[in-house]
C-alpha cells in the first residue's frame, strides 16, 4: 500500500457507551473512500485499524467507532497520545467491503457484532442518500441493549424506509449458531438470493461465515474484510 501519511485533528470525542467511543476526525487534506472501508492510525509504530463508520457525503470528516477497555493496550495508548497531542496520523482508504463489490440489483442482508456496526452503518447511509431501492436487512449482534449504542438511530431507518428491516439480537453464548438460525428462519427459502455483509470481531464473522456454509449458503454470497486477514494468515 502506497497511502501516504496525513494529520487529522481529532474534532470530537464522545462516549456512545461505557465501552465505545466515537472520534470524529477532521482531516489535513481529505481523502476520499468507499462507504465500508477503513483507515489506518499510527501509533505505537504501528498501525492500527478502524472502520469509517460514515458514508462519504461530503463533509470530509472521518467517524470512528472505537472499544474502549482497560485490558485493550493498543486502544487505551491510542487515546493516551490523542489526549496529548489532540490529533493523529492517517492513511486510507482500505479495504475491498464496500457496496460498489456487490452485485447492483441483489438485497442486502448485513451483520453485524458490537463496533462491526460501524462500516455497515455507513453502507446503510449510502444506500439511503443515493436512494437505493433494493431491500435491504441489518442483524446487530450484543450482549447487553446498551452495545446496540445506535439503536434509535436504526429504528428511525426502518420507520421511514419500507424496504429496511431491522433485528437486534441479544446473546452471551451460542452467537453465531443463533445469528444464522435465525436469518435462516427469516429467509427458509430465499436466503441465496441475497448478499451478504458481516462485520465484527474477526473469530465472530469466521464462525457466522461457517454457520452459515453449513445451512448451504455458498461463501462468494459473503462479504468481509476479515476474509482478506484470513487469507494472509494461511
Amino acid at each position: 500500500m502506497n497511502q501516504a501519511l496525513i494529520s487529522a485533528q481529532v474534532e470530537r470525542i464522545a462516549p456512545l457507551t461505557d465501552r465505545v467511543i466515537k472520534l470524529i476526525l477532521s482531516p489535513s487534506h481529505y481523502i476520499d473512500y468507499q462507504a465500508g472501508q477503513y483507515l489506518q492510525i499510527f501509533s505505537i509504530n504501528d498501525y492500527l485499524s478502524y472502520s469509517i463508520a460514515n458514508a462519504p457525503l461530503g463533509s470530509h470528516k472521518y467517524e470512528l467507532h472505537i472499544r474502549h477497555v482497560q485490558q485493550d493496550f493498543c486502544n487505551r495508548t491510542l487515546f493516551a497520545e490523542i489526549k496529548k497531542q489532540g490529533a493523529v496520523n492517517i492513511r486510507l482508504p482500505f479495504g475491498d467491503c464496500h457496496l460498489n463489490k456487490l452485485k447492483a440489483k441483489s438485497p442486502i442482508l448485513f451483520i453485524a457484532g458490537g463496533t462491526g456496526f460501524a462500516p455497515i452503518k455507513a453502507m446503510i447511509e449510502q444506500l439511503l442518500a443515493t436512494g437505493d431501492a433494493r431491500p435491504f436487512e441489518l442483524y446487530w449482534s450484543a450482549r447487553s441493549q446498551s452495545d446496540l449504542y445506535m439503536d434509535e438511530k436504526v429504528k428511525q431507518w426502518q420507520a421511514h424506509v419500507d424496504h429496511f428491516r431491522y433485528f437486534p439480537l441479544l446473546s452471551n453464548t451460542n452467537i453465531k449458531d443463533k445469528i444464522a438460525n435465525y436469518i435462516v428462519q427469516q429467509h427458509p427459502h430465499d436466503l441465496d438470493k441475497y448478499e451478504i455483509v458481516i462485520g465484527g470481531p474477526f473469530d465472530m464473522v469466521y464462525d457466522i461465515r461457517d454457520a452459515l456454509v453449513v445451512q448451504g449458503i455458498p461463501t462468494h454470497h459473503m462479504y468481509s474484510d476479515a476474509f482478506s486477514f484470513e487469507a494472509k494468515k494461511e
